[in-house]
């Protein structure tokens, strides 16, 4: 470290007096008076050039904690730091606005109290095990967590444990809403039991595009999955029926949001059927239509 600070003084000496090369006083000729000045005049380009350096230096290191700050505070993770006690000593933003608290509130307060009842013995245990272990392993597991006055919600929860250089353990907590993971896993168990129903089913894009069929559909309809998805649905657009019959149907679906009845269609080998249809707009958060859903049953043969 010394070396350093010596070579970095050299290097400021250098350049201040290749700055003031040209009102250097003559070496053999110099008066004392003259030697002290320039002297003088070089420590001076010295320290303002030191100067800009921490300037700069201040400059950058000011952009990187606003970087930090931003990567810390508006991270899509709540990041909780939990002391010895179980209070909470440091938490960033997103954390606060997870818990639906004031962040100066929740300073100092019990993490515990944020554990839904189900879940406040486990989180006990886990925290008494992790603080008191030697591990430097992070665990991960997930909690019950609620917000001032709302609903509880699944957190995923990775914790690591963190000696400060005082000796005194804390606990370093990142948090994830897994309410939005939760229900697509309970949407994709249903669909899969839904898609193993005895009664026909279809899921295409907002434009119609065939995305999936069951296998009911296909012994119903006698198309298989592999020669319909990415195409239209021949149901909706069967000339069994007129165009009236068509401008209602989709009326009631822009309308309600869907359309039952039954509806005349033509099997691949040829003969027509009597169908009994749900037709169902599935729309996303923003409202939007991102699917339709197409259930088929009571097929009869007309001829």
């Amino acid at each position: 470290m010394n070396s350093d600070r010596i070579e970095m003084r050299q290097v400021l000496r250098t350049d201040a007096e290749k700055m003031l090369s040209s009102i250097s006083p003559s070496e053999a000729t110099a008066l004392p008076a003259e030697v002290l000045l320039h002297e003088l005049l070089v420590h001076k380009v010295e320290l303002e050039v030191q100067n800009e350096e921490l300037q700069r230096a201040n400059i950058l290191l000011e952009e990187a904690r606003d970087r930090y700050m931003d990567l810390y505070e508006f991270s899509p993770l709540g990041y909780i730091t939990i002391d010895r006690k179980g209070l909470i000593s440091e938490i960033n933003l997103t954390a606060a606005a997870m818990l639906d608290v004031e962040r100066t509130k929740l300073l100092n307060r019990r993490f515990a109290k944020h554990v839904a009842a189900a879940d406040k013995d486990r989180w006990h245990r886990l925290f008494m095990n992790i603080m008191e272990s030697t591990d430097t392993d992070k665990h991960e597991f997930d909690l019950e967590i609620t917000r001032d006055g709302a609903a509880a919600f699944p957190a995923r929860i990775d914790c690591l444990r963190v000696v400060l250089k005082s000796g005194s353990p804390i606990l370093r907590l990142s948090l994830l809403d897994i309410s939005k993971i939760r229900q697509d896993e309970s949407q994709t168990r249903l669909a899969a039991i839904a898609f193993g129903a005895p009664y026909g089913m279809m899921i295409t894009d907002a434009n119609l595009n065939i995305l999936r069929v069951n296998p009911a559909y296909s012994a119903i309809t006698g198309d298989a999955e592999t020669d319909v998805i990415g195409k239209k649905p021949r149901l909706l657009k069967s000339k069994l029926q007129n165009a009236d019959f068509y401008a209602a149907m989709w009326e009631s679906v822009h309308l309600t949001g869907g359309w039952k009845g039954e509806i005349l269609s033509r099997h691949k080998k040829g003969k027509t059927n009597l169908a009994r249809i749900t037709l169902t707009a599935v729309k996303g958060t923003d409202d939007a239509i991102t699917n339709y859903l197409i259930t088929l049953s009571s097929l009869n043969a007309n001829n």
